[in-house]
């Protein structure tokens, strides 16, 4: 058995509170500033500055070395890459009527709220939305159980506005599965589509592509940029709010598929017994891509970041086996020579052998069969995920 997490992040814009929620926010922003001086502190030493006296941050700082070492890479990415930590609480989740156990973090679904405590003010009561409730609801009947909880005051990636953030981390015991044939996973350009085959030994079981609703997106990029030109050009704030709000339909819609299309190819994992091995371009490679023909409105396209973290992280919640591994696409299954690029998406090798290149991988898988399938290892970890 292993255990395997899961994290919800809820966002509350600032702008969006009410006046006396948006001014305890900006005094728990003070308090963490108070931590993370003492994180760097911490950090700078390798983890032997002693805990802090006062409180709140002595409570901050003893449940975030007990996150940590729950969670080695959080201890690995604060001392090594200059994490900024987030406040970490210990938390209870409220099903029905359970006591008040007065935890840092009290999720009270009957109520629909999230309230946060322990900070050194007044009790922080945010409203928890459907989506959230049930998020948390099926996480509980998979047999997940609310184990820490954070929060942080920090700006959105996308429109830079203020927000107070709070994750819900869950945990589960889980079986690996003992895997049976491979899933081999192509991420594309996501116009391209992410290609996907069951891989058995010396053969190829099923094979499909899934593809976000390309017409949308760019109709949408079209919108975005024509607003964005008049929102700099006039500055007329109806204006730029309409670019924010094209810009978050966007997001949403992106977001939506690469939900769903997680959710199918673990599936298809599970279905078929089969450990994911997920060929994913290389940053060289994808450098390459961001500075050739690609324009400016279709190089989104091109993040599929997040769809690959949402595969690895549901993966390991199921107890599905995965790993990354460059499966060539130009380089000939065959005989090995570098194939020649032909349009629409065809290579040829010299040997005779042709196909369409998101077929190749696959081929590879089968030719590597043996010596990828007992190569897996089931470390979990942590997947985090937005409403």
């Amino acid at each position: 058995m292993g255990r395997a997490y899961r994290t919800l992040v809820l966002k509350y814009p600032l702008e969006k509170l009410q006046p006396e929620t948006a001014e305890k926010v900006a005094q728990l922003l003070k308090v963490q500033e108070e931590f993370r001086r003492w994180a760097w502190e911490w950090a700078r030493s390798g983890g032997k500055t002693p805990l802090p006296e006062q409180r709140p941050l002595k409570y901050f700082a003893k449940e975030f070395l007990h996150a940590a070492k729950a969670l080695e890479w959080l201890k690995d990415r604060v001392i090594r890459h200059g994490l900024k930590p987030p406040l970490v609480f210990d938390a209870q989740l409220r099903l029905d009527n359970e006591r008040d156990v007065s935890m840092g973090v009290l999720v009270d679904l009957p109520r629909r709220e999230v309230r946060i405590r322990k900070w050194g003010g007044n009790t922080i009561a945010l409203l928890l939305s459907e989506g959230a409730v049930r998020w948390i609801n099926e996480r509980v009947e998979e047999g997940g159980r609310l184990v820490f909880a954070t929060a942080w005051v920090g700006r959105s990636r996308r429109n830079r506005a203020v927000a107070l953030y709070v994750a819900l981390a869950f945990r589960r015991e889980v079986a690996p599965i003992q895997p049976r044939r491979l899933l081999v996973v192509d991420f594309n350009a996501l116009h391209n589509g992410v290609v996907w085959a069951v891989v058995e030994e010396r053969r190829i079981l099923q094979r499909g592509v899934l593809r976000p609703h390309i017409y949308k997106i760019i109709r949408l990029q079209r919108e975005i940029s024509q607003l964005d030109s008049l929102c700099a050009k006039k500055g007329n704030p109806r204006t730029c709010r309409q670019a924010a709000s094209a810009k978050s339909r966007l997001w949403r819609l992106l977001r939506q598929w690469e939900d769903g299309t997680a959710k199918k190819i673990v599936q298809l994992a599970l279905r078929y017994k089969a450990a994911i091995v997920a060929d994913v371009p290389g940053d060289e490679s994808m450098r390459e891509l961001k500075e050739s023909r690609y324009s400016a409105d279709r190089k989104v396209f091109l993040n599929f970041g997040r769809l690959r973290r949402r595969v690895k992280g549901l993966a390991e919640w199921h107890g599905v086996a995965y790993r990354e591994e460059r499966l060539y696409s130009t380089i000939c299954p065959v005989c090995g020579a570098k194939m020649e690029e032909e349009p629409n998406r065809r290579v040829k090798c010299r040997c005779g052998f042709t196909a369409h290149r998101d077929e190749v991988p696959a081929l590879w898988a089968v030719k590597r069969y043996k010596e990828l399938l007992p190569s897996f290892s089931t470390c979990l970890l942590v997947a985090a995920e937005s409403i």
